[in-house]
């Protein structure tokens, strides 16, 4: 008697803690607005000014289910231009997809995809680095996961970092950061990633304080 009656009250401590996890992952909050933590992003960042900006695209809007989505296109007046594109919402994690899901959407073909690490602020920060082809053109990705005051390559370790921050702060973000540029051809693949890493370097620490 006395193991039945311990068995049923580690039953009801652990669904005490198991049901709020589960009903965060079945129903999500709306995506509030998005437009004031846009603006927040720089125009510039260091030598490398905004040339363009743009909303999302009609297959990003398709596939990611959200207008929360801004592209803008930096440069130093070189031959390399890099992308920003920044996807974002406050307490619901679905907008946050991997993003080969929308190249693929897109018509690109993910050629590889490995894993990225760099110097920002003098601590190594890891992206996720795609080769991505779409007939003659060949695009290099750098992409992150950012939830709550965490970023990540990882999107499971993204999706837990989502739930932390909704139990331990009021609310929580997710976000999916990315930056690219085209490449002319295989000989310029390094290049245009040594490119991207020192934009990145600069981009990453003012996106940041942008989304928190």
């Amino acid at each position: 008697m006395h193991t039945f009656k311990s068995r049923c009250i580690i039953a009801i401590v652990a669904m005490v803690i198991v049901a709020p996890v589960a009903l965060y992952f079945q129903f999500d909050v709306p995506t509030s607005t998005s437009s004031d933590v846009f603006k927040a992003v720089p125009r510039q960042f260091g030598s490398w000014a905004m040339v363009s900006e743009r909303g999302p695209s009609e297959d990003e809007r398709r596939i990611l289910e959200t207008d929360a989505i801004m592209t803008r296109t930096y440069s130093t007046g070189g031959a390399i231009q890099c992308d920003l594109s920044t996807v974002f919402a406050r307490d619901n994690r679905r907008v946050a997809h991997p993003p080969e899901i929308c190249y693929k959407g897109s018509g690109w073909t993910v050629e590889r995809r490995t894993i990225e690490e760099f110097p920002v602020e003098g601590q190594p920060f890891r992206t996720n680095r795609l080769l991505l082809l779409r007939g003659e053109v060949r695009l290099l990705v750098l992409y992150w996961y950012k939830a709550g005051p965490t970023s990540t390559e990882n999107y499971l370790k993204m999706q837990w970092n989502i739930v932390k921050t909704h139990f331990t702060r009021r609310g929580s973000s997710s976000a999916l950061i990315r930056v690219s540029a085209v490449s002319s051809s295989p000989n310029d693949d390094e290049k245009v990633v040594a490119t991207l890493r020192e934009f990145a370097s600069l981009a990453i620490p003012a996106v940041n304080k942008a989304i928190d």
